[in-house]
């Protein structure tokens, strides 16, 4: 077994409230990861016996925060050339300088972000930030990337809000648990995806459908758990391969087990203290790792005594169209 990825939270502040994204997400310790740790991680990436196929800048939160960024990544990119970089960002702090910089570093392999909603009133539901801001932001990246890095692979990721309530309804038999009492203006992916045709086709972007993911839905999923009926003993981790596999490192250098452990309840080590190797190798991990393996969810604890909430799943289109076919556009729907 060897490491393949480590992903970094180079900050784990954010300035959107994405509504399938925890609201406990980084309140433990809010900060961004110093530059000097980074540098650490990165040095001993470098000394691996083999090339470390990848490595993500913005884990559970918005990288870009960082005021040393531009600095980690071009640092990344000189230790290892061989590994692929890659981040994602709602683009609403992303600034003309910035978009220069990243498209200049030549760094990044593949940039991601979710673009949720058609329209200012469907994508503010989702995110609670300005669609005309990101918007235009995203025009300039494009327009930096194609002046100069054409090669950098981009993706637009899609979830509306109506999609996403709809499916925990469906689910957990409840309201999002940040959509308790609210109006959510119905959108969904067809929509998304034309009102983005003038910025996606001349530049060649992808436009792809996500799956709901049920991380925020942990209180709601304790809430109805006993009428749920859902027996987690049966669920296999779906992260469990990465856990294995890769590295997710907080600001203040905690491992924990994957990004579904928002606030870093579970810590596994810390590289501030112990090289990269170490902790990947450590007795400590090894055994939660076999505990995971074994589905041993309760003796673990919180947050993976709630696996059920770390699943993804989309509602299959026959049913998700006989369950809409009376919805259009821009109407409010109260779950």
């Amino acid at each position: 077994m060897k490491l393949t990825h480590i992903n970094l939270a180079l900050s784990n502040r954010c300035n959107a409230k994405c509504i399938w994204c925890p609201t406990s997400r980084g309140t433990n310790h809010n900060f961004d990861m110093p530059k000097e740790m980074a540098f650490k991680i990165i040095d001993e990436a470098s000394q691996f016996d083999y090339d470390l196929e990848g490595m993500h800048f913005s884990e559970n939160g918005e990288a870009i925060y960082n005021k040393d960024f531009i600095e980690i990544l071009s640092y990344a990119k000189q230790k290892l050339p061989n590994t692929k970089l890659n981040m994602l960002s709602n683009f609403g702090l992303m600034t003309r300088k910035l978009s220069e910089d990243i498209c200049k570093t030549q760094a990044i392999y593949e940039f991601q972000l979710n673009i949720d909603g058609h329209d200012a009133d469907s994508y503010r539901a989702v995110k609670k930030i300005s669609y005309n801001t990101v918007i235009k932001n995203l025009k300039y990246f494009l327009r930096m990337r194609e002046k100069y890095h054409p090669d950098m692979r981009f993706v637009i990721n899609v979830m509306p809000a109506f999609e996403y309530s709809i499916t925990v309804n469906a689910l957990f038999r409840d309201a999002p648990h940040q959509v308790q009492n609210d109006e959510v203006p119905y959108s969904n992916f067809e929509e998304v995806k034309a009102s983005l045709k003038h910025i996606t086709e001349p530049y060649g972007i992808h436009v792809r459908h996500s799956q709901s993911g049920f991380w925020a839905e942990r209180k709601t999923f304790l809430k109805n758990k006993e009428k749920l009926n859902l027996d987690q003993s049966k669920m296999d981790c779906p992260m469990f391969t990465r856990v294995q596999h890769e590295a997710y490192i907080a600001p203040n250098g905690a491992w924990y087990p994957c990004c579904l452990d928002d606030n870093n309840d579970i810590v596994l080590g810390n590289v501030k203290f112990q090289t990269v190797q170490e902790i990947f190798e450590s007795q400590r991990r090894l055994e939660f790792i076999k505990k995971l393996k074994n589905r041993q969810y309760e003796e673990i604890g919180y947050p993976c005594n709630t696996v059920a909430c770390c699943q993804s799943k989309k509602i299959p289109d026959s049913y998700y169209n006989e369950m809409t076919k009376d919805f259009t556009v821009g109407k409010t729907v109260k779950f």
